[in-house]
């Protein structure tokens, strides 16, 4: 049997056709919120033309997405797309590793999530609008895994850079 790992995917990585080009296995998946966290875009992708997707705590919102149960070898490429680096044990990249408790049908499970590399006083502040090319990516995911109506009425209301 192959070892897995469950992560909770909320931006692009959303989108199924996202997950199979970047040769991230996907076994299972289920939906999932996170409540107590926000959806932000805090900085600025050349890849996507526009800022991508980042979570950061905020008392009375909540953030919808999926968990992924993905085969461990994945991790790697998916640490690659999201810019994870390690610098002497130490996350130094875009994104970097972080386990959360996360509310599914049946109840809570921690798992696997990327949150960007900086000070959450910092990402608070910052609003970077994403590409119509990555908002529609998100949204593609969230109407392809049935996510809430009001979930994707918040993200078609998004401001794009272009």
């Amino acid at each position: 049997m192959k070892k897995t790992v469950e992560y909770f995917a909320y931006g692009s990585n959303l989108s199924t056709d996202q997950m199979e080009q970047r040769k991230i296995p996907v076994v299972g998946m289920e939906r999932a919120e996170l409540p107590g966290w926000t959806l932000s875009f805090p900085v600025n992708s050349r890849t996507w033309g526009g800022g991508v997707a980042d979570i950061v705590p905020s008392e009375n919102e909540r953030v919808e997405g999926v968990v992924y149960t993905i085969e461990i070898e994945g991790l790697k490429n998916l640490d690659h797309y999201e810019g994870r680096k390690l610098d002497e044990g130490m996350e130094t990249g875009m994104y970097r590793r972080q386990y959360l408790p996360v509310k599914l049908d049946d109840g809570w499970k921690t798992v696997l999530t990327y949150v960007v590399n900086l000070a959450v006083e910092y990402k608070k502040d910052i609003h970077i609008k994403p590409s119509k090319e990555y908002l529609g990516t998100i949204i593609t995911g969230v109407t392809e895994h049935g996510l809430s109506e009001d979930y994707l009425q918040m993200l078609e209301n998004i401001d794009t850079k272009n």
